[in-house]
């Protein structure tokens, strides 16, 4: 993250620049899939789109994904952002079959808008809800597990959201805390230390997602209401 404004705008990079294409050859050396996010791709000279981006085991990227509710804020004893101001929101909700199911793509601030997971759960058939971010340290300590647990249960879906942690630059601290939640909303994976840099691994049961899914069948007792 930029500590000035327009930092960010200047390192950022096209998606077959060299940043996204060592995280390729790693995907593809490792035989493993990445979701990486947010990442900073090039828009133009003045804008960067904030890109969640899919890279399959033969180092492919997959679907990318442009994060559509910018962060513009005054965080409650905090300091005040407008990612508006060099970012352009995107405008497609993206999903991508993969080998642990039908993964849903969001991105950090997406966290507070529900509709968006609604619609990936209802319409794209999402079994894991991808949720890579850097919440502030003041919106992390009230809102963070809250709200990844709330998408959880209210889409029936897994969770996995990393988080960065720690100091970005003196203007800019973010709260960690990453964290896997499954279809019940309970937490199964977590870095001991939140700001730690490390890797949590847990089991995508699908036999539990089914059996949440078919006990409290909430996708076919939706209803419409008109306001």
């Amino acid at each position: 993250m930029g500590e000035k404004s327009g930092d960010s705008v200047q390192i950022a990079e096209a998606l077959d620049g060299p940043v996204m294409q060592r995280y390729c050859s790693l995907a593809r050396d490792s035989n493993i899939w990445l979701s990486l996010g947010g990442f900073q791709e090039r828009f133009d000279d003045t804008h960067l789109c904030n890109t969640h981006v899919v890279i399959d085991a033969a180092g492919m990227i997959q679907k990318t994904y442009q994060k559509m509710h910018l962060f513009d804020v005054d965080v409650p004893g905090g300091s005040s952002y407008k990612e508006s101001s060099f970012t352009v929101p995107g405008t497609k909700i993206v999903s991508v079959e993969s080998p642990i199911g039908c993964l849903g793509l969001t991105v950090c601030y997406d966290l507070r808008f529900p509709k968006i997971y609604q619609q990936l759960r209802f319409d794209q058939n999402a079994q894991v809800l991808l949720v890579p971010s850097a919440f502030t340290t003041v919106t992390g300590e009230a809102h963070w597990e809250i709200l990844l647990r709330a998408r959880a249960i209210e889409t029936q879906c897994y969770v996995i959201a990393a988080a960065q942690a720690g100091k970005h630059n003196e203007k800019r601290e973010s709260y960690g805390d990453t964290l896997i939640i499954d279809p019940w909303g309970t937490v199964i994976g977590r870095l001991p230390d939140r700001f730690s840099t490390g890797i949590v691994v847990a089991e995508i049961d699908f036999s539990l997602l089914d059996s949440v899914r078919t006990k409290m069948p909430i996708d076919k007792q939706r209803v419409s209401i008109d306001l």
